[in-house]
C-alpha cells in the first residue's frame, strides 16, 4: 500500500486546498483543518470539553448530525426530510450496510442563513454505536476539506477504505482528540503510572470523552506520547501464498489439503518516534508462540481473562524467510477483542 502522502487523490486535494502538496501533503492539510478551528476559537470563551469543540465546529460548517439508534430512527429522519422537500433524503436506506458508518448529504431546499445545510447520518444501530465519536469527527474532517459543492452522499466504511476516506481518518483521529484539550490530560495519567496501559487508555477516555471507543482513544494516546510505541491487531489469516492457493483450490477437481489460519499482525501502526527505529512489527507477520499476544488469544480463557501484559524479546519474531525483528526487549500490553486481539507494544 502507497504512503498516503503519495496517493493521487490526496494530491489533488492537497493541491486544490493549495497548501504544499510535494512534501508532507497530509500534515499540511491537516495543519490548514487545524488553522480553521483556531481561527474560530479567536475571541471566544475558552472551549473546555471536545464536546464544546465539536458544537463549535459543526456551527461554522452548517452542520447537524442525526443518528441511527433503531430502524424506526432511520425511518422518522426520511419522513422529517422528506417533508422539508429534500428528495435524496428518501434513498437512506439504501445507504447503510454492514459496514457503512455514516452518509454525508448537503440540502438542496435551504436559504442562506440555513445551519443545516449538511446532514450527516449516523448508523448507531448495534455495535456501530461504539464507534459514533470517531464517525462524527470523520464527516466533519469531510466538511473541513470540502471544495465547492457537495456533489455526491460520502459513506464512512470500515473495509475498502479509499485514500481520501484514509485521509479523513488521519484528521479525525487528530482534531477529534484536540490536542491542547487532550494532552494535558494524557500527560498527567501517563505520569501516574509512568507508562502508558490499557488502565491508563481508559481513565483517559472517561475523563476526555467517554462516548469515544476505547481503540480511538488507544489510538490518540499512542500517537502523542513522548516515546516510541506501536498499536496493533491480530487475528487468523493466511500468507499471501495461502491465500492464492485457498483462491485455485476453489477450481480443482480434487481437493487437496488446505493451508491453516494462523495468528498473524493483521495492522500494526507506529507513532512518529518509532519511525526509524528498531521498534517495528510488519503485517502479516505470524506471532511466535511464546508472546503474550498468542497466550492470550489460544489458552487464557476468554471468560475470566480478556488482557495480558508482559516484556519480551522482539528477536523472537520471524519473517516466513526466517530473518527475525531486532533483538530487543519490549513490553507488550493486549486485549482480546469479540474478534481480534488489540495490542499495545513499546
Amino acid at each position: 500500500m502507497k504512503r498516503l502522502d503519495e496517493e493521487q487523490e490526496v494530491i489533488k486535494l492537497a493541491a486544490g486546498l493549495k497548501v504544499d502538496w510535494q512534501q508532507n501533503a497530509v500534515k499540511n492539510i491537516i495543519k490548514l483543518c487545524h488553522t480553521k478551528i483556531s481561527s474560530w476559537l479567536k475571541g471566544r470563551t475558552p472551549i473546555k470539553t471536545i464536546q464544546e469543540l465539536e458544537g463549535l465546529v459543526c456551527e461554522k460548517l452548517n452542520l447537524v448530525f442525526e443518528e441511527i439508534w433503531s430502524d424506526e430512527d432511520l425511518s422518522r429522519v426520511i419522513k422529517k426530510y422528506a417533508g422539508l422537500g429534500e428528495k435524496v433524503f428518501g434513498t437512506l436506506r439504501t445507504h447503510f450496510d454492514e459496514e457503512t458508518f455514516a452518509t454525508l448529504l448537503e440540502r438542496r431546499n435551504i436559504n442562506g442563513t440555513s445551519k443545516d445545510r449538511y446532514v450527516a447520518v449516523v448508523d448507531c444501530r448495534g455495535e456501530k454505536g461504539l464507534r459514533r465519536f470517531f464517525t462524527r469527527w470523520h464527516e466533519i474532517a469531510h466538511l473541513l476539506t470540502l471544495q465547492g459543492q457537495l456533489e455526491l452522499p460520502l459513506h464512512r466504511s470500515a473495509t475498502g477504505k479509499t485514500p481520501t476516506e484514509r485521509l479523513m481518518d488521519a484528521i479525525a483521529g487528530e482534531i477529534g482528540f484536540y490536542e491542547p484539550l487532550f494532552t494535558p490530560i494524557l500527560v498527567r495519567e501517563v505520569a501516574i503510572d509512568k507508562k502508558l496501559t490499557f488502565a491508563t487508555v481508559e481513565r483517559i477516555r472517561k475523563e476526555f470523552c467517554p462516548e469515544a471507543s476505547f481503540q480511538a482513544t488507544l489510538n490518540a494516546c499512542v500517537q502523542k506520547l513522548n516515546y516510541a510505541a506501536l498499536v496493533m491487531e491480530f487475528g487468523l489469516a493466511y500468507k499471501k501464498g495461502e491465500q492464492r492457493q485457498l483462491q485455485s483450490m476453489q477450481q480443482e477437481l480434487i481437493p487437496t489439503k488446505a493451508p491453516s489460519a494462523k495468528l498473524r499482525v493483521l495492522n500494526a501502526v507506529p507513532n512518529k518516534l518509532a519511525a526509524g527505529t528498531s521498534l517495528k512489527v510488519h503485517r502479516n507477520m505470524q506471532v511466535p508462540t511464546s508472546s503474550v499476544i498468542y497466550k492470550l488469544f489460544f489458552e487464557a480463557s476468554s471468560d475470566t481473562n480478556n488482557e495480558a501484559s508482559g516484556s519480551e524479546w522482539l528477536g523472537l519474531w520471524r519473517h516466513s524467510d526466517g530473518k527475525s525483528l531486532a533483538d530487543i526487549r519490549v513490553h507488550v500490553e493486549a486485549r482480546r477483542t469479540p474478534h481480534s486481539i488489540i495490542a499495545l507494544m513499546f
